[in-house]
């Protein structure tokens, strides 16, 4: 009976998870697949926030908040417990989540010597400014010197 309690309270804490701010994920957020290959000049350089979801994290602490609270009391008390434990499970597992990945993109706009603009994402910090000359090629941005 407990066992069957539990899995209902982790199926509700998962759901009500899954109602979480999820807006603009895009998993890594990159495609570059239409990015032409040439010279330019940085035009700017902007970070973007991918608003990762923590979905994982939040499933992981669900389970472990609700192992733990279902240690907890007897009878609607350990119920409650176990509700308790895995919503703030879920709480904490999704921030640890968000901040241990991370959640920025760098775009970086490219005015092209054929006079057409570009943006180009990418993961690492670029150590690229703008006025700089640059090489793009297969959707990465290279320094010149």
């Amino acid at each position: 009976m407990t066992i069957k309690r539990f899995f209902y309270v982790l199926l509700v804490s998962l759901s009500l998870t899954a109602c979480s701010n999820m807006p603009g994920f895009t998993g890594t957020g990159i495609d570059n697949t239409q990015v032409r290959s040439g010279y330019g000049t940085v035009e700017s350089v902007e970070v973007v926030d991918r608003n990762n979801p923590g979905i994982l994290g939040a499933i992981g602490g669900a389970v472990v908040g609700g192992l733990i609270g279902n240690q907890i009391g007897s009878g609607s008390g350990n119920t409650a417990a176990t509700i308790a434990g895995a919503a703030g499970g879920a709480i904490a597992g999704r921030e640890v989540e968000r901040r241990v990945r991370s959640d920025d993109l760098f775009k970086i706009y490219v005015r092209m010597d054929d006079g057409t603009y570009q943006a180009i994402a990418q993961e690492s910090s670029p150590i690229l400014r703008p006025g700089d000359r640059v090489r793009v090629e297969n959707g990465v941005v290279t320094p010149i010197s």
